[in-house]
C-alpha cells in the first residue's frame, strides 16, 4: 500500500490560474474547476495503479460523473491517505470528495453527504490457511472468548464488530490494512475483518492465509446490516452532492456503473462483485441508509 501522503487545503482561493474546489464547487465554470479527491487505495474501491494514475471503479465513476458535468479530467487530483483520514480531511476542507467505496451508515451521514449508493457489497474474513479455528463470521468471536479480530480504524468494520457483541479486549485495531494481514501473516490475531473484495485481494496475493465464506455482518439480535457505498461530499457542499448525484443515477440508470463495477476482477479473473451487487444498490437511495 502507499503511505499516506501529505494533506493540503483545496478549498477557495485559486491555483495556477484554475478555480479550486470546496464548498464552491458546482458553481460558476466547472471546466476551470480544480477538485481534489480522496481515496484510500484500497482494490478495486480506489487505488493507484503502476502508472501513477487513480484507478478502480469509484475514481472511474467519479471521473465519468464529473467529465459529465463539464469538469476537466486533467483538474482532478487524486490524494491517498489512510481510511480513517478520509472523512477527518473531507470535513477540513482538504477534499472536495471521496472516492474511496466508503460504506453508507447513520453514523457517517451525520458527519459527511453521500451520493445514493453505487455498490452493495458481502463482508469478508481473512484467517490462517486451513482456518484452524473454524471462523465463520462475526458471531464465531463472541463463541471464543480466545480469538482476536483485526480492523483498520475509521472503517464501518469496528462498528460491525462492536455490534455483533465482540468484547474489546478481542478486537485489535490498525491505522492501515496492510498492518492488519502483516499481523495475521504473524499470528498476532486470528483473522482480519474487511469487504469480501478486499479481503479476496489480499488472499490472493499472501500465502499461507485464506477467506471464509462471504456473510451479511449482523448486530447482537441477529439483525442483519446491508453494507453498500457510495461518494461522500462534506456537509456544506449539498448543492454539488445533489449536482453529482443526480448525473450518478443517470449512470445507475442506463447502465454505466454496472458495466464499470462488473468490469473489475481479482487475479484469477473472477469478477469482484456481479450485476446483482449493482443492481441491488440501483434499487436504493441515500435516504434508506438513515437511522
Amino acid at each position: 500500500m502507499i503511505g499516506a501522503l501529505a494533506l493540503a487545503g483545496c478549498g477557495g482561493g485559486t491555483t495556477g490560474g484554475t478555480e479550486t474546489g470546496g464548498a464552491d464547487a458546482g458553481t460558476g465554470d466547472p471546466g476551470s474547476t480544480s477538485l481534489t479527491i480522496g481515496i484510500a487505495n484500497e482494490q478495486p474501491y480506489g487505488y493507484m495503479g503502476d502508472d501513477g494514475e487513480a484507478t478502480g471503479f469509484d475514481p472511474e465513476i467519479t471521473r465519468q460523473v464529473l467529465v459529465n458535468l463539464g469538469y476537466s479530467e486533467e483538474n482532478l487530483e487524486f490524494r491517498v491517505v489512510e481510511f480513517g483520514q478520509l472523512i477527518g480531511g473531507l470535513q477540513a476542507g482538504q477534499f472536495d470528495l471521496v472516492a474511496a467505496g466508503m460504506y453508507i451508515n447513520p453514523e457517517r451521514l451525520e458527519q459527511v453527504l453521500f451520493t445514493d449508493p453505487d455498490y452493495c457489497t458481502y463482508e469478508g474474513l481473512a484467517v490462517a490457511e486451513g482456518n484452524p479455528e473454524d471462523i465463520a463470521d462475526y458471531q464465531s468471536f463472541t463463541e471464543n472468548p480466545d480469538l482476536t479480530i483485526a480492523v483498520a480504524t475509521g472503517t464501518v468494520e469496528e462498528g460491525y464488530a462492536k455490534d455483533a457483541g465482540i468484547p474489546a479486549e478481542q478486537i485489535e485495531s490498525f491505522p492501515g490494512i496492510d498492518q492488519m494481514y502483516e499481523a495475521l501473516a504473524a499470528g498476532e490475531v486470528d483473522a482480519v475483518t474487511g469487504t469480501a473484495a478486499t479481503v479476496n485481494t489480499h488472499v490472493a496475493a499472501t500465502e499461507g492465509i485464506e477467506a471464509v465464506e462471504p456473510f451479511f455482518p449482523e448486530d447482537a439480535e441477529g439483525n442483519e446490516t446491508l453494507p453498500c457505498g457510495g461518494i461522500a461530499f462534506a456537509q456544506d457542499d449539498g448543492a454539488f452532492r445533489d449536482e453529482f448525484n443526480e448525473e450518478l443515477n443517470t449512470l445507475r440508470e442506463d447502465g454505466t456503473t454496472t458495466e464499470i463495477i462488473t468490469s473489475y476482477e481479482d487475479q484469477d479473473g473472477n469478477p469482484y462483485f456481479t450485476e446483482q451487487d449493482v443492481e441491488t444498490a440501483n434499487e436504493l437511495t441515500v435516504d434508506d441508509f438513515r437511522g
